[in-house]
């Protein structure tokens, strides 16, 4: 599961992948645009390297109203990565890497 982040939009790609959870930023997005963008989203932490995204918010991108199925299977991940420390409060960590 991605989260891409350009400048001007955030879109949810491999939204069926939930082997992966990560933040992809368009080249030369800067720091500042990019928590911009992310604004409502996720909280990038202040080493520019992972931010907290907010688990409804996932759910949003997905869809207006995401399958059942689909859910289930956010939720199981979500709850997987949790004994991992990832999980904090209503928001999962994803690393940030550049396009």
């Amino acid at each position: 599961m991605i989260i891409a982040v350009t400048a001007g939009s955030v879109e949810l790609q491999a939204a069926d992948d939930f082997k992966g959870f990560k933040i992809v930023a368009a080249p030369g997005l800067s720091a500042p645009a990019l928590d911009q963008a992310l604004a409502g989203i996720a909280t990038v932490e202040p080493d520019g390297t992972t931010a907290w995204v907010k688990q409804a918010a996932v759910k949003r991108l997905r869809a207006e109203q995401p399958p059942a199925e689909w859910v289930a299977a956010f939720d199981k991940m979500v709850e997987s990565v949790r004994r991992f420390g990832w999980v904090k409060d209503d928001s999962v960590r994803a690393h940030i890497e550049t396009a």
